[in-house]
């Protein structure tokens, strides 16, 4: 999950990566999710685009980033 937000921010860039919680949740799961919120990966924010508020949103911390480029090396074999 957190490589598929990582790819998102290569692609599209940070702002353009966040994605609405009940979508991250339908795709990866709530115990996924709750994890990654539980452990820092993931930020969740609302959006307060009117009165009375707007969609909750979600997208890569530092923490998390780290932790998605992290996972990406070790899965890439060492040419030597």
């Amino acid at each position: 999950m957190l490589r598929d937000f990582l790819l998102l921010e290569s692609y599209f860039g940070e702002p353009d990566s966040i994605q609405a919680i009940e979508d991250t949740v339908r795709r990866y799961g709530p115990d996924t999710v709750r994890e990654a919120v539980e452990a820092g990966h993931l930020k969740i924010r609302a959006l307060l685009l009117r009165t009375g508020g707007g969609p909750i949103v979600c997208g890569l911390s530092e923490s998390g980033r780290r932790k998605a480029c992290a996972g990406h090396e070790e899965e890439t074999p060492d040419p030597l």
